[in-house]
Parts: structure tokens; C-alpha cells; sequence
């Protein structure tokens, strides 16, 4: 399966939206906050990241897209405490 990446923005779940990245995946934002990004793997998976400043972020494996957001807004939510105890 062939991954291309839409043109648009477009909302996931309420307040969450896709923003085409200039990586070639797209950036997950939500209410305007940069909390991830994903980018196409194999088949209908997609790699999921969640933002982590100060660090290259935290990958959180392979998902079909919907799921990859999902799991970056529970990790984002989730707060993980970062190396340098701050939390995002």
C-alpha cells in the first residue's frame, strides 16, 4: 500500500488535526499545540511520535493512522516525566 500524504489539515478527533509536516508525515496538533508526529511505515501503519521538548521525542511503534494519534494524545497526556524532570 502506497502512502501519500493529503494536501490538507484535517481533524481526527475533536480538537486534533493532521498538518501535512515538512517531512513528508504529518504533525499532530492539538487546540494549536505541536504534540507528535507520524510518519508512513508499512502497509496501512503508520510510526508514532510524541513530542518530548528537549529531547528527539519518543517513539511509540507502528499503528494504523487513527490509532498513531490516538496513542501520542494519551502519551501526551500521560505526561511521562522527561530525563531532565520537566514534563511536556
Amino acid at each position: 500500500m502506497e502512502h501519500r500524504v493529503a494536501p490538507t489539515n484535517r481533524e481526527i478527533l475533536p480538537g486534533v488535526t493532521l498538518k501535512v509536516s515538512v517531512m513528508g508525515g504529518y504533525s499532530v496538533e492539538r487546540e494549536g499545540d505541536y504534540i507528535g508526529w507520524i510518519h508512513a511505515s508499512i502497509g496501512d501503519r503508520w510510526n508514532a511520535y510524541v513530542r518530548r521538548p528537549g529531547t528527539s521525542g519518543g517513539s511509540l511503534g507502528r499503528y494504523t493512522q487513527e490509532e498513531a494519534v490516538k496513542a501520542i494524545v494519551t502519551a501526551w497526556d500521560a505526561g511521562t516525566a522527561l530525563p531532565n524532570g520537566c514534563r511536556p
